[in-house]
């Protein structure tokens, strides 16, 4: 009997030298990481002013940390609403705080309070064990605290308008979207409000973070960034505005001249990249096509970057690609394309197809790539024949660049993007004839 009680008496020992060792592993780990984010606390009040006093430092937030993980503890062992009274009470203390420094500060103390919060917090997940998710959200609120300065430089290179357009943005994809009904009705069952809505999101979306890219970097990179953006947003709007700008500056119209064919060339990938969000296969089997595509574009930047004495060009003034104009306007334009593309397939068969292709790559090569990869999906073409159907797109879509350049660009400017588009176009067709007599033949 005493022997069972002795062995009972040691297990139980054993078990709370066990559940202490994991407390204070606990009590260690949250400790350190809070006076991490303390640490940057404290320096950000010692940078901005050496004599100032900092309210809440390294010690502070470790001793919150420290707070959390017991709570959390207490919380477990002695009541169940422990951490949330811990976290009240904190909160009741940092909202003291903040509202004695209103006088002299109005709004101090108000990331100091949010971050000690965090931490809090922090210390309750170290001791449920969620070390990964506790290192990350630490790092993650040490990157928002020391990017202070880059977050508040970001914030005022963007206008009431950027807001407004980026509140439409979530409108589009966050709220009207989860509302589109998803069903094919129409002649042909062509038409799938839900499917030509996720198109706008697509586009309009990678638009949008192609402008935040350039508004967030600046324009200190010239050209180069002016073509970049200008193919993620619209290479059309940049062959336009380079164009002009060639006429009115000609001593620019090398410069112009890259812009252009930068845009054209990143405009390739950037279809590629919108057909691999619907169609993986497809757009895989279209990446050597796109490459053979781009060289001029690639050949021509390198040469201009890497010759002597170059020069470079202001980037010119983009505005933000995103409306609900646009975006209505795309929408109409994809729908219109679908049917088309489905109409020609039923009637005149994958012929009316290569038609519609290249009639639509005149004037938008989204709906059209967009369009294919939907229809491959539904089995309705092949990956070579659809591949061929986008290279044929993007051919007439270089043509319509080219004629836009040659027609209202400076002498210097058109015979450099006659040269490189007219190569890229050439490049085009080869491929397209390839595609179609070895294998992708209007019979697959």
């Amino acid at each position: 009997m005493k022997l069972c009680a002795l062995h009972g008496w040691r297990d139980r020992l054993a078990g709370n030298l066990l559940a202490l060792n994991e407390l204070l592993k606990a009590l260690i780990v949250s400790g350190s990481l809070g006076a991490l984010v303390g640490l940057e606390r404290q320096w950000d009040e010692q940078a901005r002013d050496p004599e100032a006093r900092v309210p809440a430092g390294a010690r502070t937030f470790c001793l919150i940390a420290l707070l959390g993980t017991l709570c959390a503890h207490f919380s477990q062992d002695l009541h169940p609403l422990t951490f949330a009274a811990g976290l009240l009470a904190l909160s009741a203390w940092m909202g003291a705080y903040i509202f004695s420094m209103q006088d002299d500060k109005p709004g101090a103390g108000l990331t100091t309070a949010a971050s000690a919060a965090m931490v809090y917090l922090v210390g309750g997940l170290v001791y449920s064990k969620e070390w990964k998710i506790s290192v990350m959200i630490t790092v993650m609120v040490l990157i928002l605290l020391a990017g202070k300065s880059a977050i508040h430089g970001f914030s005022r290179k963007f206008t009431k308008d950027d807001v407004r357009m980026a509140l439409q943005f979530l409108a589009v994809s966050g709220v009207i979207l989860p509302l589109v009904p998803d069903q094919a009705f129409g002649p042909y069952d062509a038409f799938n409000p839900r499917s030509v809505w996720l198109m706008v999101v697509i586009v309009s979306g990678l638009g949008f973070a192609g402008y935040v890219a350039v508004r967030a970097l600046g324009q200190s990179l010239g050209i180069m960034l002016t073509g970049l953006a200008g193919g993620l947003a619209s290479s059309t709007a940049t062959t336009l505005s380079m164009s002009r700008l060639s006429r009115d500056e000609p001593h620019l119209a090398q410069d112009c001249a890259l812009a252009i064919v930068l845009a054209c060339t990143v405009m390739l990938w950037r279809i590629n990249f919108l057909i691999l969000i619907i169609s993986p296969p497809l757009a895989i089997d279209l990446i050597p096509d796109m490459a053979a595509m781009s060289l001029p574009g690639l050949a021509y930047a390198a040469w201009h970057f890497f010759r002597p004495h170059q020069q470079s060009a202001n980037s010119g003034a983009y505005r933000n690609p995103l409306s609900l104009k646009v975006a209505m306007q795309f929408a109409a334009i994809y729908a219109i394309v679908v049917f088309v593309v489905k109409a020609a397939n039923v009637h005149f068969g994958q012929a009316g197809i290569l038609v519609a292709s290249f009639l639509s790559g005149l004037t938008d090569l989204d709906a059209i790539a967009l369009s294919l990869s939907n229809l491959f999906i539904t089995g309705g073409v092949s990956i070579p024949f659809a591949g061929a159907c986008i290279v044929l797109a993007a051919v007439a879509n270089s043509f319509t660049k080219l004629a836009l350049a040659c027609g209202l660009g400076d002498r210097q400017l058109r015979s450099r993007v006659a040269l490189l588009l007219g190569s890229t176009i050439l490049i085009g067709l080869g491929l397209f004839l390839l595609r179609i007599l070895t294998g992708s033949s209007l019979s697959e």
